[in-house]
């Protein structure tokens, strides 16, 4: 793949196995954050509340529903766009990327990928996530809907420093005998 400036540009992607983990480990994080929501829920009910989120608002969608629905949406979308991530992509060193590199995903785009893309890839069993294991580019539906890829990320490498005062440079240093300094010998 080449950049704008025509310089090439290598993703590393990733593939079918290792997005569903950061998936599973993604719906583990939602589960129990929504398990919270859900309490809530319980206690409002519990407490005469049940008329306001148990009635259908929307077809057969009662409020609680709309509501964990969209909390677990706005947890996709949040990560995604913020970071580039989410806690379970960040678990498996993956990043969600625009297919141009260097160029920074959009809200929209990340808002379409995260709901109506992923909508697309769940319709018959799941066929848009399968096809990121055949994809060259390992992309499912909601990437090439959206143009986006999800890649490896890159770690940075960090400078050290050489280790100061190792004993082998303690023993090359030059000691203050109380006189002048001389060389230790080894």
């Amino acid at each position: 793949m080449q950049n704008s400036q025509g310089v090439s540009v290598d993703m590393d992607y990733a593939g079918f196995w290792v997005r569903l983990s950061a998936y599973v480990i993604d719906s583990v994080v939602v589960f129990a954050g929504l398990l919270i929501v859900r309490l809530i829920f319980a206690g409002i009910s519990l407490a005469g509340g049940d008329a306001v989120t148990g009635t259908d608002i929307l077809f057969h969608y009662s409020l609680k529903d709309i509501i964990l629905y969209g909390l677990k949406v706005l947890y996709f979308i949040a990560f995604t766009y913020l970071t580039g991530t989410t806690l379970g992509k960040k678990a498996m060193n993956l990043r969600v990327v625009s297919s141009n590199p260097g160029e920074k995903l959009t809200l929209l785009n990340v808002v379409y990928r995260e709901t109506v893309g992923r909508f697309l890839c769940g319709l018959p069993v799941n066929i848009g996530y399968i096809v990121a294991g055949i994809d060259s580019k390992k992309r499912g539906f909601h990437d090439m809907l959206c143009d986006t890829r999800v890649v490896y990320q890159k770690k940075e490498l960090q400078k050290t420093e050489p280790i100061r005062n190792s004993v082998v440079e303690k023993q090359q240093e030059p000691v203050y005998n109380g006189y002048h300094l001389v060389e230790k010998d080894v």
